[in-house]
């Protein structure tokens, strides 16, 4: 079959086998959640103790409160500038934040925590059993403070506050504090054992985020580590074959754990131990429906576990936490210091640039008005600066084009002998100065920036609601029909043509065969971008557009000669000095 054909029927077949590839993936990852959902026992988890730590009882064993009497409910709320609270006696703490700036899905405000799973502030002795229910509920709104107290038995009486505002003295406006304090109101000694204080949960926003983006967050002496709700799962070799069970709960154990968290994409609730005596934590997922046609989601919630304590008669200790809830701004969590800018974990190893990505966007943006502007002009902006090596690449691929007639003569000549053919090709490169690596270099700078910014683009709440021609929210597809229940995203299906273009007016270097399978990078690209936000695929496309532009005035400029062979000058200065 000749070669050419050949490629036109690879290609094709590729595409195919590329989306047909996606779409098992995702029933198999459908499959995979219902049936975890399906077969979800709780068990506890197995602690492994860290040396120089202190255990603590995270195995099934029974409550150390002793049965309550039935406590009415009772319920309070508190309100700040940028966030509405509710208490429960029931659930013990803080049930539900409710941010008053920011809309979710279908307009409804962005509620941190559910009804589903502990309060913030709760506390519990494991996992299996975080009930802590019970108390009597107190506010007073002049001094925006809510107080929970209760006897835990053994005359140890718990009191939690929570203070909102300005009266708490924090730094930000999203903080609020929370004391717990352990009194023992009795004539002996008494032993306080091990306890967790629950973060809350955090869960999708929309129901077509990513499960990667609801995550469980802590910082143990100053190094940040994060699992998301897909840790859970079973794991499976290519899919097919199972290699480990699923997990039920997570746990770990450390020195100086400083927080521990609970994040979606673009909002933490992060529980911050001000003496940083925190010894372990844990998280588990819990679905968000029972109905099984839905599709599967999972809320995220975790704890900090502090070791126990001795409290003398009339003693008293407290526990003293901030709590941040509120959304995942880089320049925000920054100055709040305590790297609490590493729950928008922008990965290995493109972090650093992510976070320079994010910071020029956002500076931009405050001359511009406009995030899709802004994107725009850090494109350009970025593109120009790669100008140069750009352009020094054209120009060697122009050459290399030359070429070409050279190059398809060794490849018949030397077709059965791969080895000799590519020495040969080396060598002609050489005796014409010709680096054939110059022509690949900005693609190898700019895959670190296109990862970069779709680590970063999918972290950056300043994108939300954020509008741009027909883009209603550039952190999410711009979705503008369904055909078949099938979203049309137009950026896009831009970006792909784009690149396509751009493609066919790149100088050839290599035979029909090898410039034909490029055709397969725009798929890729576009399957990469289609469900992604906005603002990645708007990125690419004014690359692509500025590329393009770049390559046509390159086109215009005098036509590169090639220069003598380096073998033919030698032997021209030698002959020279007879």
């Amino acid at each position: 079959m000749p070669r050419d054909r050949l490629t036109w029927i690879v290609v094709p077949l590729a595409a195919i086998g590329l989306i047909l590839t996606i779409y098992w993936q995702q029933q198999e990852a459908a499959r995979v959640r219902a049936e975890t959902y399906a077969n979800q026992p709780v068990t506890p988890p197995q602690a492994s103790a860290t040396p120089g730590t202190t255990p603590l009882a995270v195995t099934a064993q029974p409550s150390p409160t002793p049965a309550q009497p039935e406590v009415p409910e009772q319920s309070a709320s508190l309100k700040s500038d940028v966030a509405k609270m509710d208490f429960s006696n029931l659930r013990g703490g803080l049930t539900q934040i409710e941010l008053l700036q920011y809309k979710a899905e279908d307009d409804h405000p962005v509620i941190l925590s559910n009804d589903r799973t502990p309060a913030i502030g709760a506390i519990s002795r494991n996992p299996s059993d975080w009930r802590d229910t019970g108390y009597t509920l107190t506010d007073d709104q002049e001094n925006s403070s809510a107080t929970l107290t209760k006897d835990f038995g053994n005359n140890i009486q718990v009191t939690k506050t929570y203070t909102v505002g300005k009266a708490a003295g924090v730094q930000d406006p999203f903080e609020l504090k929370l004391t717990i304090e352990f009194k023992n109101t009795g004539t002996a000694a008494q032993d306080v054992p091990g306890f967790f204080v629950n973060t809350g949960a955090a869960q999708p926003i929309h129901a077509n985020d990513r499960s990667t983006y609801t995550a469980f967050d802590w910082n143990r002496d100053g190094k940040y580590q994060q699992i998301t709700v897909d840790w859970f799962n079973p794991s499976s070799f290519l899919w097919f074959f199972q290699t480990s069970a699923g997990h039920d709960v997570y746990s770990a154990t450390g020195d100086q754990i400083s927080w521990a968290a609970v994040a979606d994409q673009y909002f933490a609730t992060i529980l911050q131990s001000k003496d940083k005596s925190a010894a372990q934590v844990w998280a588990k997922r819990d679905p968000l429906s029972n109905d099984p046609t839905q599709r599967m989601a999972w809320s995220i919630q975790g704890a900090l576990g502090f070791p126990g304590f001795n409290l003398q008669p009339g003693e008293t200790k407290s526990k003293e936490f901030v709590i941040y809830a509120g959304p995942k701004e880089y320049g925000r969590l920054s100055k709040l210091g305590d790297d609490f800018n590493s729950v928008l974990n922008f990965g290995w190893p493109f972090g650093f640039l992510s976070s320079a990505l994010l910071i020029m966007m956002n500076t931009i943006h405050a001359f511009v008005g406009s995030y899709g502007l802004a994107i725009i002009l850090m494109t350009v902006i970025i593109r120009g600066l790669l100008w140069p090596i750009q352009n020094t690449s054209m120009k060697s691929m122009r050459k290399m084009a030359k070429l070409s007639p050279l190059v398809n003569e060794l490849k018949v000549k030397y077709k059965d002998d791969q080895q000799r053919m590519n020495q040969e090709m080396m060598k002609l490169y050489k005796e014409y100065n010709i680096n054939p690596l110059t022509g690949c270099l900005p693609m190898f700078i700019q895959i670190p920036i296109f990862f970069a910014f779709y680590a970063m683009l999918g972290s950056a709440v300043e994108l939300r609601d954020s509008s741009f021609l027909w883009v209603r929210d550039l952190s999410q597809p711009d979705t503008v029909a369904h055909i078949f229940g099938f979203p049309l995203n137009i950026i896009p299906l831009v970006s792909a043509a784009t690149q396509v273009w751009q493609l066919q007016i790149t100088p050839k270097t290599g035979d029909a065969s090898q410039q034909r399978i490029l055709l397969i990078m725009p798929i890729v690209f576009l399957f990469i971008c289609y469900p992604f936000a906005a603002a990645l695929s708007l990125y690419y496309t004014a690359s692509n557009l500025f590329t393009i532009g770049q390559t046509y005035l390159t086109m215009k400029q005098t036509e590169p000669e090639l220069p003598k062979p380096v073998k033919a000058q030698a032997v021209a200065k030698k002959k020279s000095y007879r």
